[in-house]
């Protein structure tokens, strides 16, 4: 329970320091794979953002769609209360006023396994784009929320891959970036729902293939940087 409370605690504070809106991002993606494919492959990241005076109510209306504490879209999707569930989400989003901003990169080059290239291309691109803002669309974002990767080495790339952007003064200094779980943010549910959806035009043509039409206009597509 300490760990978790520490958790908390550091996203709190986090947005205390923080002022205008939030992104929230994760990703989606096929690499390339010699057992599986070599072709098809692509690699998507999803930002949402999201003003601080609205974060209490989504983080509500998405709870009681959710119909508990825990979610996740790729899960909810195997089954049919899950993807009503999944669609219910998409038109709740739909309803507000966030920007959900998408970088796609395709495809992933051959040697690129772990599709970790793509992922940093596609990272830059996004968080340009969001710290820069876009006039009528969003304004620039101080704090990138990141869904936390299991694994202590990716935490430590996608780290890296913020610094970068820091020193070749592509973003603002004060321009952060937070790694955290989706038990300590349900925020977080927001890009994976949008990164699923879009991921089903890409890889599905039964009805899921069409749950991104649901949120599409207010989708912005950004191009990834190397």
């Amino acid at each position: 329970m300490g760990f978790d409370r520490a958790k908390g605690d550091i996203v709190a504070a986090a947005y205390q320091r923080t002022t205008g809106q939030v992104a929230y991002l994760d990703e989606s993606y096929q690499a390339p794979d010699p057992t599986i494919t070599q072709s098809n492959t692509f690699y998507v990241f999803t930002a949402v953002v999201v003003h601080k005076d609205a974060m209490i109510e989504l983080r509500k209306g998405l709870g009681e769609i959710a119909e508990g504490s825990w979610w996740h879209t790729t899960k909810a999707l195997l089954e049919d209360t899950g993807r009503k569930k999944t669609r219910g989400m998409l038109e709740y989003l739909a309803e507000g006023f966030e920007a959900c901003v998408i970088a796609h990169k395709v495809p992933v080059e051959s040697g690129d396994h772990d599709a970790e290239k793509a992922r940093r291309a596609c990272y830059r691109g996004l968080a340009i784009e969001l710290a820069a803002g876009s006039p009528g669309k969003w304004d620039p974002v101080e704090l990138l929320v990141l869904e936390e990767r299991n694994q202590m080495n990716f935490r430590n790339k996608d780290k890296r891959n913020h610094v970068e952007l820091v020193s070749e003064k592509k973003i603002p200094r004060n321009t952060r970036l937070l790694q955290t779980s989706p038990k300590f943010e349900r925020l977080l549910w927001l890009p994976d729902v949008v990164s699923s959806a879009y991921r089903r035009t890409l890889t599905h043509r039964d009805e899921t293939s069409k749950l991104f039409e649901i949120i599409k206009g207010q989708v912005h597509f950004v191009e990834p940087v190397e």
